[in-house]
């Protein structure tokens, strides 16, 4: 049984992107190092981040644009990463997994990993720097349809809110929009953009995605085809053309991203003439 905090611990363990890949340089990525404004960064290691904490990056990076000193970002990274760690956030998750894991009898070969991650204060503290408020939401905006993504950020107070789409505002929520300034910062353009980055440069299966987009991705991305017509159930939706000059990665990013296939789904490739492609996604 492939739990959610396996497949979360899994896909967090990527380290693919670099700021580089979305001109941050190395000298302001040592500067926020230095203040504190990328935790989840040792000292003198290579910033290679997952999904979560490029996303972080972009945001950071937004924010300064807009005016938001180190002071004030270094408070929002501790609020966002160290204190749901503080609170025992990842702790609280583990316990009740491992309590339903239990109850239910299940036979399991992690529920000793658990146990162990439990007992163990440097990997609690490890898992809990990595799975946080902040990072559920951004992996679930990537597996589920979650759109609209968006941080609100208030200056004056320093505190932040996450929203999708698909969550009902909250009363607290709605008196802080009426009552304080505030900025909103769509999410989803950064992780279409920290996707599709992805997308190109990994040359291996990425977590995120299931059997199917992968072997997806590999054709689009790696086989170098001239002409790819992408249908789901022939019909279903509007067809996706990705030609030989088109910025292919980000298309099909936000090809996947829009469209969430189930996991019964099946691809059907048929090769063509030229280096073409059609490949239709079946789910019915």
């Amino acid at each position: 049984m492939n739990s959610d905090l396996d497949f979360k611990k899994d896909l967090l363990g990527q380290h693919f992107t670099l700021p580089k890949y979305f001109g941050i340089s190395p000298r302001m990525v040592t500067y926020w190092k230095t203040k504190e404004v990328l935790p989840f960064f040792d000292a003198g290691k290579k910033a290679k981040m997952n999904v979560p904490q490029a996303l972080w990056l972009c945001l950071v990076d937004e924010l300064s644009a807009f005016g938001i000193n180190t002071t004030k970002l270094a408070e929002l990274a501790k609020m966002v990463w160290d204190e749901p760690r503080e609170k025992g956030y990842f702790k609280s998750k583990l316990e009740k997994h491992i309590a339903f894991l239990n109850k239910q009898k299940v036979v399991d070969s992690s529920l000793g990993i658990y146990e162990s991650i439990l007992n163990d204060p440097l990997l609690l503290h490890f898992h809990g720097m990595e799975i946080n408020p902040f990072s559920d939401a951004v992996i679930d905006s990537i597996l589920i349809d979650k759109k609209p993504m968006s941080f609100y950020y208030f200056p004056k107070t320093g505190e932040y809110h996450i929203r999708d789409g698909n969550k009902a505002i909250t009363e607290k929520f709605l008196e802080m929009i009426n009552d304080k300034a505030y900025m909103c910062i769509p999410l989803m353009p950064f992780i279409e953009q920290i996707v599709s980055v992805e997308f190109e440069r990994v040359n291996k299966d990425i977590a995120y995605l299931s059997q199917i987009e992968n072997q997806i991705r590999e054709i689009v991305m790696f086989k170098s085809p001239k002409y790819i017509e992408l249908l789901i159930d022939n019909d279903n939706i509007k067809p996706l053309i990705i030609r030989e000059d088109h910025k292919k990665a980000k298309q099909l990013a936000d090809f996947f991203l829009n469209n969430k296939l189930p996991k019964t789904a099946r691809l059907l490739i048929e090769p063509r003439a030229q280096d073409n492609y059609k490949l239709t996604i079946l789910t019915k």
